[in-house]
């Protein structure tokens, strides 16, 4: 029964310490404080605030002739990023005579996020203005905007089904990241989101809930609830 026994036990470390080495951690952030992880870039006519949980962001143009698209950004700032492989989702509650979605991509060489970032909107993508984009042209509708990213390999998935996905050959990682609203010719214009959530190797864990994440082909995704006041932690 002995070296059974041990088989058996050795068996299950070394399964137990794989299982971890697979997992990563996650950044949640639920709204429900202050915008502590984020960089407000300041825009002429744009607001971003928490409010009952939820992120609003809202254009409100003063009077005069309307001649461009307006778009405004707020960068997230709560750790260092520089991947190889990252997991982005975000719940889009509203939108109000605009888009809004996910930047994503890398800064340029004078610091700014608008030339080598894909936009990911709740219908639309916007290509990079640094380089020729590589998106398929497709029409969709999404209420959930997640994102795939895998050495220069992009996924746009909205509630477990992917819409598109195409390879990038100038992002071979990701530094740079953060939520974009669009709108174009419109004096009022607002959105409201909830729970960003950033998960891969690199991501340190935070937020209302630590979830577990295994990698791609491994199991589905734990997001677990997020607005418990408590942390936990799932395993398997």
């Amino acid at each position: 029964m002995r070296p059974i026994f041990l088989i058996i036990l050795s068996l299950c470390v070394v399964i137990c310490f794989t299982v971890q080495r697979g997992y990563s951690d996650t950044w949640i952030e639920d709204f429900n404080g202050n915008l502590d992880a984020w960089k407000d870039f300041g825009t002429f006519g744009t607001t971003w605030q928490v409010e009952k949980g939820h992120l609003k962001g809202q254009f409100e143009l003063p009077m005069g002739p309307l001649i461009f698209r307006y778009k405004s950004s707020i960068e997230f700032t709560g750790f260092r990023l520089n991947a190889e492989q990252i997991r982005v989702k975000v719940s889009v509650l509203e939108t109000h005579n605009g888009k809004v979605g996910i930047f994503i991509g890398q800064y340029d060489n004078n610091g700014f996020v608008s030339r080598r970032t894909y936009k990911f909107f709740n219908n639309w993508i916007l290509g990079p203005i640094e380089f020729p984009d590589q998106q398929p042209d497709i029409e969709f509708d999404i209420n959930e905007i997640e994102i795939q990213f895998e050495k220069g390999h992009f996924q746009l998935l909205s509630e477990g089904k992917l819409i598109l996905e195409f390879d990038e050959p100038n992002l071979p990682t990701i530094d740079c990241l953060g939520i974009i609203i669009f709108t174009d010719q419109v004096r009022h214009a607002s959105f409201q989101l909830d729970n960003f959530i950033i998960s891969g190797p690199t991501v340190p864990a935070h937020g209302t809930l630590i979830v577990r994440v295994r990698p791609k082909g491994k199991a589905a995704v734990l997001w677990g609830e997020l607005k418990r006041p408590h942390r936990r932690q799932f395993s398997e």
